[in-house]
């Protein structure tokens, strides 16, 4: 038996072949060699309007590198019928997947590949050009590596009178707007990454950094998308930045809390110490900014003399200075149901209990007061976390000043 008789032995006697939009994709020997192709659909090089924008395609993609994917064209008496990439061993991320579906959850390999598309459109759009299906079945890479590649873009084929042919059974993952031949711009990128990360979650829970930015991506109307790729991966990182503020919060509750816990361990028996713990007291105060906060009214009186950046970076400067004061006095109110006499006495089950509670009430404040500001929500995490950690101190020191009622062991009783 020879290599290509046992290589068709390896793969059920015939060469396994993925559906592209453009047309099969296999491995075939060429010159006592096994390249990987693309035999191209008829239907496609019967068009001329095809044929040439693939001539002009392959010509610019000889000078790209990066993430692209070089080819020649095969031709024979009857034109173009076929492309041979460069060689290599490859695979789609459908084959990827299908081969070792666990993939997906192997830590980063979401994020990196999107990051990866994303950056490289990006480069695309910067010389007008849109790669529009970003299917399983039109990514590729090499075997061994994660990096993505992309063969052929979309856009150079958009003159093409039936799209819906050329994205036969892809069509999921193209625009609206391309398939009716409307606008086509970096919008529609946005469209196809989204469907994409929707695919990849398919058979799982989809994290909370990419929910809303997929449900905004994939709008039916361009308008209600992102504008540019670049837009949809600042607002992966913003989301990305809230989570890890939002955990670095929850960490520093519990750490305070559990200081507590020692604390009270240290602390003089009851039969040693018993003294009175003086409420807080409660003073009102009138806060022009209470309740309907609206920072544009902050800026009516100076508005005409700042420049458009300047009245920017005043109306954050005002809307962060009253989501603290807002905060402060509300996250005060939270803690205090947790540093009080009543509750520093219960057993240390209804004390952990009690302060995950009001972790989760703290959260749910800084969510609201965000929202009402106008401030984003990692800003309004890093603001939290640190008013938090003051008032903590704060408690914690009034108490060890106080003194404190330890509870009775149910031995002593």
């Amino acid at each position: 038996m020879n290599f290509e008789e046992m290589l068709n032995a390896q793969e059920g006697l015939v060469p396994k072949r993925e559906k592209l939009p453009f047309g099969d994709f296999y491995r075939k020997q060429i010159d006592g060699k096994y390249r990987f192709v693309v035999e191209l659909k008829s239907s496609l090089t019967d068009s001329i309007v095809f044929c040439e924008a693939l001539k002009k395609e392959q010509q610019w993609s000889q000078k790209q590198r990066d993430k692209q994917l070089h080819y020649e064209l095969h031709e024979d008496s009857g034109g173009i019928y076929e492309l041979g990439l460069e060689p290599g061993s490859y695979q789609t991320l459908s084959q990827l997947l299908f081969e070792n579906p666990a993939v997906v959850a192997q830590k980063g390999f979401v994020d990196q590949l999107v990051s990866a598309l994303i950056d490289y459109a990006s480069k695309l759009h910067s010389e007008g050009i849109y790669h529009l299906c970003f299917a399983p079945q039109n990514i590729f890479f090499r075997k061994g590596n994660l990096t993505p590649l992309l063969l052929c873009h979309g856009s150079f084929y958009s003159s093409l009178n039936d799209l819906n042919a050329l994205y036969k059974d892809v069509e999921n993952y193209v625009a609206p707007e391309v398939l009716s031949h409307g606008a086509i711009d970096e919008r529609s990128d946005v469209y196809s990454l989204g469907k994409l990360i929707v695919f990849l979650y398919e058979q799982g829970s989809m994290p909370y950094i990419y929910k809303q930015v997929v449900q905004k991506a994939t709008e039916e109307d361009p308008s209600r998308r992102y504008k540019s790729v670049e837009d949809m991966k600042s607002a992966l990182t913003q989301k990305r930045n809230t989570l890890r503020s939002a955990y670095a919060l929850a960490a520093a509750v519990v750490i305070a809390l559990l200081c507590v816990v020692v604390y009270i361990e240290m602390l003089p028996d009851a039969n040693d110490m018993i003294d009175y713990v003086e409420p807080a007291r409660v003073v009102q105060e009138t806060d022009p900014f209470d309740d309907h906060f609206d920072p544009a009214m902050l800026l009516d009186d100076e508005e005409d003399s700042l420049s458009q950046d300047d009245a920017d970076a005043m109306y954050q400067r005002k809307a962060e200075e009253i989501f603290r004061k807002n905060y402060q006095r509300e996250a005060d109110k939270i803690l205090s149901k947790i540093y009080n006499n009543e509750r520093m006495g219960s057993s240390e089950k209804v004390f952990m209990a009690n302060t995950q509670s009001m972790a989760a009430e703290l959260m749910e404040m800084q969510k609201k007061l965000a929202e009402e500001t106008g401030i984003d929500e990692g800003t309004a995490g890093e603001i939290g976390h640190e008013i938090v950690e003051e008032l903590t101190k704060q408690k914690q020191q009034a108490l060890e000043r106080k003194g404190y009622v330890k509870p009775k062991d149910n031995n002593e009783e």
